[in-house]
């Protein structure tokens, strides 16, 4: 085990920055002991850019990542199951109904678009919400995220079809095996 040097000395420090300070002159003093380095060629910029290097982000398989957005897609089924059952979906008329159906087709009509032409700005926010949801940490730019993103767009458009085929009373999509390929 090491001991920083001049770990006591800290006590005596008058304030915030003098303590800032010398607490990175010991780091860079302890880092530099470790790699063989000379403290005098170690600077306080040379230690920024060290302490700011990016922290590596995990990357999922393919079937985590089906195993999320499974768990996802069940979630919300079950949320709008629940919601009919308290009568939070429901309309007046039949017309309102109709209306209802249409405006779920046209949003599944462009989400269909926009998976076929690779933009899912769609989806960002529920995978974000998700990725928190589970305390997962990606990167946006990585591989991963983007197949997320990709999953999330098609579980909307499943979801959509559920949705419009539930306010039709048709639940013969319930039992289906996950409809994501």
């Amino acid at each position: 085990m090491h001991s920083l040097p001049g770990g006591t000395e800290l006590l005596n420090l008058k304030s915030m920055e003098q303590l800032i300070l010398r607490v990175s002159q010991i780091v860079i003093s302890f880092c530099c002991s470790l790699i063989s380095t000379s403290y005098q060629s170690v600077t306080l910029g040379h230690f920024k850019s060290v302490v700011v290097m990016k922290k590596e982000m995990a990357e999922l398989t393919d079937t985590q990542i089906k195993t999320l957005l499974r768990s996802h897609l069940k979630r919300i089924l079950a949320e709008d199951e629940r919601e009919r059952g308290l009568g939070k979906k429901k309309w007046i008329d039949e017309e309102g109904l109709d209306g209802h159906i249409d405006d779920m087709a046209s949003l599944q009509h462009d989400c269909q678009r926009e998976l076929a032409i690779g933009n899912y700005s769609r989806a960002t926010g529920a995978v974000d919400r998700l990725l928190t949801e589970k305390g997962i940490e990606l990167d946006r730019d990585g591989l991963s995220y983007k197949k997320l993103c990709r999953g999330m767009m098609k579980v909307m458009i499943d979801h959509l079809e559920i949705d419009m085929r539930r306010t039709r009373h048709d639940y013969s999509l319930d039992d289906l095996p996950f409809l994501l390929k």
